[in-house]
């Protein structure tokens, strides 16, 4: 019988080589590593190939990071989490006083979605725009929610953005460097940024690629403020790292940053106006989407995915089963689920 890296070798050679994009893998059960691996290049023009260490953007697996960070606000008694906005958004439009600070982190408020009604409105503009250029622009989009608040869920982008900002407003620290100091460094996270403006690179991060316009012609994406991300997918990331993240979330009963009660608020389902569950916690998906399974079948699982400019991500952990899997990837195109992850935890679960 293959082994694990045999077999995970044999799924990713389907789609990646040594002419490609590629990603990083990272399986482990317990404290045990099964499996950490690079496939790939970090740089075609150079000829670099992926190493284990190479940071990705991780793009909305941002997103726990960021509700994370309101929640640890709201301990320290900053915040309501059922507050409504208004407070921090003043000169919004009248919603402000509907939508709370939960429906922004539960993709429930209704707001609309800046990737959306951004491009239409000035795309140029996007590149180049940083937190609170971005909100004059949410917040010209009009007095109209897309739907009444907590009456549906609809992933939103935008809320993300202004959450970021609620973490700038009461503690005077921009969003990244507060993940930085507060919850980065006492987690020993040292590879791991947050950038809040696109002059801020960061140095160990591999080259991201798009073959979008031509299937198999890898263009490098230029490193602007559609790609660098604000609060809603900032984060550049390794495997190494993200396990320690999780290792802090699910085994390790540490409170060196919250207390776990205030952890366990992330894995709660939000619940609509009318009891409905919307299978979306505070930043992480709980296996169903509008009552549809979006997980691993048959594996109880917490996960979320990331997508961005040049770069693609899937972090999961399957509960009962304490396995963590991270999949990392510097190609916008790939065919994440399907072709790649799924079949991983097909291999591996087979020998677990």
């Amino acid at each position: 019988m293959e082994t694990l890296e045999q077999a995970v070798d044999r799924v990713v050679g389907k789609v990646m080589g040594d002419h490609t994009p590629g990603c990083t893998i990272l399986l482990a059960k317990g404290g045990q590593v099964l499996l950490r691996k690079g496939y790939g290049m970090a740089d075609l023009e150079k000829g670099i190939p992926i190493r284990p260490e190479d940071n990705f953007i991780i793009a909305s697996n941002t997103k726990q990071f960021t509700c994370l960070a309101i929640l640890m606000l709201r301990d320290r008694g900053l915040l309501d989490l059922d507050e409504s906005i208004e407070r921090f958004f003043p000169d919004f439009p009248d919603y402000r006083k509907e939508v709370t600070v939960r429906m922004l982190m539960a993709h429930t408020s209704g707001i609309r979605e800046y990737f959306e009604e951004g491009f239409r409105f000035n795309e140029e503009k996007l590149k180049t725009a940083d937190t609170a250029q971005l909100l004059e622009i949410a917040k010209g989009f009009g007095p109209n929610l897309n739907f009444e608040p907590d009456t549906k869920w609809d992933y939103c982008n935008t809320a993300y953005v202004m959450l970021g900002d609620i973490v700038r407003q009461l503690t005077g620290k921009p969003f990244g460097q507060f993940l930085e100091s507060e919850i980065f460094a006492p987690l020993g996270m040292s590879h791991t940024v947050a950038p809040d403006y696109m002059d801020q690179p960061d140095p160990r991060q591999v080259v991201g690629y798009s073959d979008e316009k031509e299937k198999g012609v890898f263009v490098p994406q230029p490193y602007d403020m559609l790609l660098v991300g604000y609060a809603d997918g900032n984060i550049s990331s390794n495997v190494d790292d993200l396990l320690k993240w999780h290792q802090f979330l699910y085994e390790s009963g540490s409170e060196a940053i919250v207390k776990r009660s205030t952890l366990q608020e992330l894995f709660d389902s939000h619940k609509l106006k009318d009891g409905t569950p919307t299978n979306y916690g505070l930043g992480f998906f709980l296996d169903q989407v509008e009552g549809k399974s979006q997980s691993y079948p048959g594996h109880k699982e917490i996960w979320h995915t990331g997508g961005t400019m040049g770069f693609i991500s899937r972090i999961s952990r399957f509960t009962e089963d304490g396995v963590t899997a991270i999949m990392l990837t510097n190609w916008n195109g790939v065919p994440r689920d399907e072709q790649l992850f799924f079949p991983i935890m097909d291999e591996l679960f087979a020998r677990l």
